[in-house]
């Protein structure tokens, strides 16, 4: 039989020179994935870092106030008292001087009160001066408050009330004159500042053929014991 196949010429294993074939191009698929996840990589960081400062920078705590009143200067409440505008009517002690210091605790501020009182010849005579200090603490109600709410109140004849400049922040006085055959006359100061509430109170008693107090004579001494008590309660003497 005949064989109708064209023979095929036999391959060369070994290429004409010159006729070399090209070499392979290379593969970018991965370089291009590579790329992709070092570019979200670095955005993801660029964001991070824009958003951290971004943020405002974390402020220290701030320190408490320190307050500007302090019992610490005081150990005895009435050597913040001045008696002698008040021997200038009753000379006299009647009785030792009575006073008390509260020393601040975790369900007290602190406060301080004194008792001084004086007669005369004429025991019916008689003047006496109270001090009270109150401390508060944060948001507490002042006792300024308190006393200037209950003073207040008291109206009618013979009572008669005003504000107060120049001691403490805030202040106000009262008078109240009453009685017959002797005159008592009660005189009340208020003020307050800052961390710190102060009250003097001045009681006279005069009989009728005396003269008789007022409020032009009482007020100068209030105010002067009240700032007494303010420049002691700061360590100032």
């Amino acid at each position: 039989m005949t064989d109708y196949r064209r023979d095929e010429p036999p391959t060369n294993p070994f290429p004409a020179a010159g006729y070399a074939q090209p070499p392979a191009k290379p593969r970018r698929t991965g370089w291009i994935i590579g790329g992709a996840v070092a570019l979200v990589v670095v955005l993801g960081i660029g964001i991070a870092v824009g958003v951290v400062a971004g943020q405002p920078a974390e402020r220290p705590p701030e320190r408490a106030a320190v307050p500007g009143y302090s019992m610490d200067h005081v150990g005895n409440a009435c050597d913040l008292v001045d008696p002698a505008p008040l021997q200038k009517w009753s000379p006299t002690p009647k009785g030792p001087p009575k006073h008390e210091e509260v020393r601040p605790s975790e369900h007290d501020a602190g406060s301080l009160s004194c008792q001084l009182r004086y007669t005369g010849s004429d025991t019916l005579n008689t003047a006496e001066i109270l001090l009270d200090v109150d401390f508060t603490e944060g948001t507490a109600p002042s006792s300024y408050a308190s006393w200037k709410r209950g003073t207040l109140a008291k109206t009618g004849e013979g009572k008669a009330s005003g504000p107060i400049t120049g001691v403490g922040t805030e202040g106000f006085w009262h008078s109240e004159v009453f009685g017959e055959l002797v005159a008592d006359t009660r005189y009340v100061l208020c003020a307050v500042d800052e961390n710190v509430s102060v009250r003097v109170r001045l009681n006279f008693s005069r009989t009728r053929e005396v003269a008789q107090m007022h409020r032009t004579e009482v007020q100068p001494i209030a105010e002067a014991q009240a700032r007494k008590a303010l420049n002691g309660l700061k360590g100032i003497r």
